[in-house]
């Protein structure tokens, strides 16, 4: 692959760029080796600093295996989700994120998740998911004693175990990404309601219901389910301008859509 030479102004950021491009073209492939860092030098006119910071970049993000002085070069990894955790995770708890933004990708990612895992049906991953929901339904017996911060974990562990059972690597990345700020919106919502212990009672009993529709292979249902909970679950602290913005998405959830 041939490079060319960059500005000095963010010239990293240029070497950055023409090497991702590399590889999402097809140019460079898993396993290729990249120049080492002499010739990186002189191929795109900037000094050994400037190649290292690239490098460092494109290892952090999983692009390549960068060991600075290497004479053999870099060499370009495969692709693993994991690398999307991070950054999303960093998006979804900056100022610049909003509620309804998280809200909206939450519902769309639960959505697909259940559906997928409805009609994937792997014995294991639906044990998991089991586990998760009695893990709510435990806590709930607690009555008055209940943590808002271990409801948060229980509910993050029931869905991470709906992510798995998709099948999706992306969209456990995604969700691993995400549930950590909404977890904490959970935990807050949970520590400022007047009746925690209904709340949690009803949680246990969504996640008990969408379990019982992932088992079953009712991966329509699964996917109604898992919007509509959630989607219950925040409305009372919703403005009117953020239920507009979720409402095509979820609708108003019938009775008949969600479990009591």
């Amino acid at each position: 692959m041939d490079f060319t030479p960059v500005r000095r102004v963010n010239a990293y950021e240029q070497i950055v760029e023409q090497i991702e491009q590399g590889v999402v073209s097809g140019r460079l492939r898993v396993g290729d080796r990249l120049p080492g860092e002499r010739r990186l030098m002189e191929t795109f006119s900037v000094s050994r600093a400037t190649v290292r910071e690239a490098m460092r970049v494109l290892h952090a993000t999983g692009v390549v295996d960068s060991r600075p002085g290497d004479p053999r070069g870099s060499v370009v990894l495969p692709f693993s989700p994991d690398v999307l955790e991070s950054p999303l995770s960093r998006m979804a708890r900056q100022e610049g994120t909003s509620r309804v933004e998280l809200l909206q990708f939450r519902l769309l990612l639960e959505g697909q998740a259940a559906l997928l895992a409805a009609t994937r049906r792997r014995e294991e991953e639906l044990t998991d998911i089991d586990a998760g929901a009695r893990g709510i339904e435990d806590l709930a017996q607690a009555g008055e004693n209940i943590d808002p911060t271990e409801f948060g974990l229980r509910l993050r562990a029931f869905h991470d175990a709906v992510h798995r059972a998709a099948g999706n690597r992306l969209i456990e990345a995604c969700g691993a990404a995400v549930d950590g700020a909404l977890t904490d919106i959970a935990a807050r919502r949970l520590a400022d309601d007047p009746d925690p212990v209904r709340r949690v009672r009803r949680s246990a009993a969504d996640a008990t219901a969408l379990a019982d529709r992932i088992r079953a292979g009712d991966a329509p249902g699964a996917q109604r389910a898992a919007t509509a909970n959630i989607y219950r679950y925040y409305r009372e602290a919703l403005t009117a301008d953020e239920r507009v913005a979720l409402q095509p998405m979820v609708g108003e959830p019938a009775a008949s859509e969600a479990p009591a």
